[in-house]
Parts: structure tokens; sequence; C-alpha cells
């Protein structure tokens, strides 16, 4: 499995797209603030994420987001290449052009820990990719629990009351 990521904007973009809506004003949004406030120039922020050789069934969880990002995942067709023997551990290169926010959403869901553990996995890579690549997204990309301060998993999975007990012992 390789993961990797290339940035395909910057941050000139976002402010343009910041000015765009300020009546001729100069704008001196940072990344770091747009992250943060998750307002819509959020999304001119661009990125390719490579993931090769993922198995087949992780590449289906990626696939079911679908606001803000196009897929792009190799076929195990017989009639493209495809052996007829594939299953749902059948390594895949899976392709994501997907913005900002959609990374946002992206890792509130599959950072979770009820999220499948090959998932989270994956995700996690992702993630440290991008604290090389863009550390003021990464730190945005959190699970679901951290965002919205507290689990609502049906079933929870003690994440989040474990990062509150540690928080009151400092």
């Amino acid at each position: 499995m390789e993961i990797s990521i290339r940035k395909l904007t910057d941050e000139k973009l976002m402010q343009r797209a910041c000015e765009m809506t300020m009546h001729g004003e100069t704008s001196n949004m940072t990344l770091e603030k747009i992250y943060k406030c998750e307002h819509s120039p959020i999304r001119t922020q661009m990125f390719w994420v490579e993931m090769l050789g993922i198995p087949s069934f992780v590449s289906v969880h990626f696939v079911r987001h679908k606001i803000g990002v196009e897929h792009f995942v190799s076929t195990n067709r017989e009639d493209r290449g495809g052996n007829g023997e594939a299953n749902r551990w059948t390594p895949v290169n899976h392709g994501m052009l997907i913005n900002a926010q959609a990374l946002i959403n992206m890792a509130r869901k599959r950072l979770c820990y009820k999220a499948h553990n090959e998932v989270r996995k994956i995700m996690e890579e992702i993630f440290k990719s991008m604290c090389l690549l863009d550390l003021a997204l990464a730190e945005r990309m959190v699970p679901e629990c951290v965002y919205r301060n507290g689990c609502h998993e049906l079933r929870p999975c003690g994440y989040y009351e474990s990062l509150k007990k540690i928080s009151t012992e400092q």
C-alpha cells in the first residue's frame, strides 16, 4: 500500500475567492483561518490523493464520500484485465481529486474508532501525509467526536471519554 498527496492550488487562489466577495478589498485571509472557519473559499484548496494497492472494500468506504470529491478506482472487470477472482481484499488503486472541506468531512467519519480498522489505518496515512504537506489543514482533520465535542454514535467506542479524562488529569 502506498499513499501520496499532491496539492494543486495555493493560498493566493483562496484569497482571490475571498476578494470576490468583498467589493474590491484585498484579502489577508490565511489558510489556517479559512480552514478553522470553514467558509466557502476553503473549497479552492484542491488535492490529488493516490492510494495504491488498498483492499477493494476499503476503496468502497471512501467512494461513499461524494461531495467535493471525484473518485478514480481501478476496475476488476474481466473484460478490462481482471481475472475473475477478485474479492474484498483484492488490491485496487484509488485516486481522489478532493477539496479541503471534503477532506475534513471524510476524516470526521474515517478517523472515528467505529470505522473499520483497515479504513481508519489508511485515513491515518492520509492524515500523516497531509501533516507534511499542509499542517493547517491536517490539524482540522479529526474524528467526529473531537469535531463535535462528544460522540454521537449509538454505541460509542470510548475514545472521546478517554480524551476528556486525560485533559482533566493535566
